[in-house]
């Protein structure tokens, strides 16, 4: 049996082959004894290979066809499962494996044949069948196929799109969470660091998309490359950024850990990950899946979270725990009440408008695989209620994320659809779905979420955690330039442009810094450093240009309530020119600050710069503390100019404020 801590990630495992490995001078016998050491390391992938190659030989073997039947099931190969275990269930020895049948009827469920898969319990509880649980679920999914087969007839008016191949790629995209313009996910797809095992696994890796943009890996030593990174979830005031990090304990099986990082003063998640406490993380178990709420209940902030620690009644299952103040202070996770299954029951959500927590679970009636549940939060746990389709289909649902207006969403699925390694079995993966409500009407007036439920106004921190409200918030405020700008070839310290103007033209170069930096390289690399560009342009550069737009509005609030306020510039150049040159330029760029303030809304600040209220006060370090490993050759242009690294020394830190 596969544990949890790799059933976890099978989720989003992805079956690398099923062809047969060619049988060469090795026999039957000996590729059976090499899939049942591979058993023994769980080494599932292995297995199934060296039982293919075991088929080549022996077609017709019951027992090799179970076991190849039994590890497709696993890996949700669903057709190439119902191949063999109709093989097995229809041959003279199929009264050796009663199973069979039972699986066969779970596959052709969730293959959506509803009717094939009642005939197959049927036919398990009429045969052999006496083994429990299975007697007992057989049972009742001879009731769930008929009520499956009507819900999946008539689908609830939601549009499911797949978001393509700027988020899905063939292998599994999973854990949707939307902030802003923002989605954040994670994909496995990324090759294990200095992996000795064969063939080289892989891990996961926190992605984000902003707008519709390609998604691309979170940098800045967010994600590691020895170990899988994923699960993103937000704290109430967008602070705190709980993730999930895990790790192989042999060939497949994982162990997961929670983890969570705070933003700092520039509004960068910090390097430091801090690892939750042994009472969340206990050691020797799995903890994952983290999401954030308000619960109007207690009046507290609440992680829920998913475990395989002793005290549930099964597998995976749903815990939660207080977020109490100060740093790393939980209250003791208990298991959450009334919802928990004898199977697994995993990827909690927790809408806070709706008071609503949304939940995968195999464990209720449902389509099939996993489905996508909901339990309204009204002083207990309301028995929690199928969404249906087409959110939910006879594959795996899960990673269900509601937005903020309680109607759309995304969530993650296997379903036809879905873009596979291997096509001809199907095998793997998740992809990522956004959904939305089909209007019956123009809607007039106030709308219900999409789960019918009337919203809860709970007692939240009113605070909009990305947009700084004081001016001490924003620093230190870093505004970037293009290299040897403005004016270029000149040793004045002046210049007339504003930072506004330098900053359109160098965004305007986003493509050529693209292109000499990721151009030369090839494959991941060359992905990876095409991500490093986007990612400087859009997280700092630009990011610095809007944040001096809204410190300025800030600004010009203070100044009109009577406060004096001094404005302390640090100007920074990469080292490819000599300091007598690089010192002029780091003036110039502070004289383009200087400019926008003189300039900001037709000249408002002239009056208070020529009264002394506003002073600007000029600090010039040229590269003096430019990072030592930014190439300083001008020979080599990649590096010394369209490197990210280099960008970052090219730039202005509104660095302090004084206020009178």
């Amino acid at each position: 049996m596969i544990k949890t801590g790799l059933r976890l990630f099978l989720l989003t495992f992805c079956l690398l082959s099923v062809a047969a490995i060619p049988a060469g001078g090795q026999s039957f016998k000996a590729y059976v004894r090499a899939a049942e050491e591979a058993l023994e390391q769980k080494d599932y992938n292995a297995a199934l290979q060296h039982y293919a190659s075991a088929l080549e030989f022996q077609p017709e073997n019951t027992g090799i066809q179970f076991q190849y039947a039994e590890i497709a099931r696993r890996f949700y190969a669903y057709e190439l499962a119902e191949q063999y275990y109709s093989m097995v269930a229809d041959s003279k020895e199929g009264s050796r494996f009663p199973l069979a049948n039972y699986w066969l009827g779970v596959v052709n469920k969730s293959l959506g044949h509803y009717d094939r898969a009642k005939a197959c319990f049927q036919a398990y509880l009429a045969g052999r069948g006496t083994e429990e649980p299975y007697v007992s679920r057989a049972t009742e999914e001879i009731n769930t196929c008929g009520w499956a087969k009507e819900m999946a007839a008539e689908p609830e008016p939601v549009r499911v799109e797949n978001m393509g191949r700027k988020v899905n790629t063939d292998y599994s995209e999973f854990a949707p969470v939307q902030t802003g313009d923002t989605l954040w996910y994670s994909s496995f797809r990324y090759g294990l660091e200095e992996d000795d095992h064969r063939p080289e696994r892989k891990i996961t890796k926190v992605l984000y998309q902003r707008g519709n943009s390609r998604g691309r890996p979170m940098r800045r030593g967010f994600n590691d490359d020895a170990m899988h990174t994923a699960h993103t979830a937000f704290s109430l005031d967008g602070s705190r950024l709980y993730f999930t990090r895990c790790q192989y304990v042999n060939a497949t099986e994982i162990r997961c850990s929670l983890y969570y990082r705070n933003k700092d003063k520039r509004g960068r998640w910090s390097s430091r990950a801090v690892k939750l406490p042994e009472e969340i993380n206990l050691p020797d178990f799995t903890s994952t899946q983290p999401s954030v709420g308000y619960d109007s209940t207690l009046k507290a902030e609440v992680l829920f979270f998913v475990s395989d620690r002793p005290g549930g009644p099964g597998g995976l299952n749903l815990w939660w725990a207080r977020v109490e103040e100060g740093e790393n202070n939980f209250s003791r996770p208990a298991l959450l009440p009334g919802l928990n299954t004898d199977l697994d029951d995993i990827t909690p959500f927790f809408h806070t408008p709706t008071q609503t927590l949304y939940f995968s679970s195999e464990g209720y009636p449902g389509l099939g695989g996993f489905d996508v549940f909901r339990s309204r939060r009204s002083g207990g746990w309301q028995a929690p209620e199928n969404l249906g389709a087409p959110v939910n289909s006879s594959y795996n649902d899960i990673y269900y994320f509601l937005g903020k207006d309680g109607l759309s969403g995304y969530f993650s699925s296997n379903r036809p659809g879905s873009f596979y390694l291997d096509e001809n079995n199907k095998a793997c993966c998740n992809d990522i779905y956004r959904f939305e409500p089909i209007p019956e009407e123009p809607p007039t007036g106030d709308t219900l979420p999409l789960a019918g439920l009337p919203p809860v106004q709970p007692e939240l921190p009113a605070t909009e955690p990305d947009i700084p409200t004081r001016l001490e918030d924003f620093l230190p405020l870093a505004l970037y330039f293009d290299n040897d700008e403005p004016d270029r070839r000149t040793r004045r310290t002046t210049t007339r442009k504003t930072y506004g103007e330098t900053y359109e033209a160098y965004s305007r170069r986003r493509n050529d810094y693209m292109e000499a930096f990721a151009g030369p390289l090839e494959g991941d690399r060359k992905e990876e450093a095409a991500y490093a560009v986007d990612e400087f342009f859009d997280e700092e550069a630009q990011k610095g240009h809007d944040f001096l737009m809204r410190f300025s509005e800030i600004l010009l609030h203070r100044l009109q309530a009577g406060e004096e306020v001094e404005i302390f510039l640090k100007g920074y150049t990469s080292p490819r020119a000599k300091s007598d040159y690089n010192l002029a330029l780091s003036k110039r760029r502070i004289s383009s600050v200087r400019n926008h303030f003189q300039n900001y809304k037709d000249g408002v600040f002239q009056p208070y710069l020529e009264s002394g209220q506003l002073k600007i006060t000029e600090r010039p370090f040229g590269e003096a503390e430019a990072a030592g490993t930014v190439s300083d050759s001008l020979d080599d242009l990649r590096n010394s100019i369209y490197h990210p690294d280099a960008a970052r020394e090219r730039r202005v830190e509104i660095q302090e404020i004084k206020r009178q």
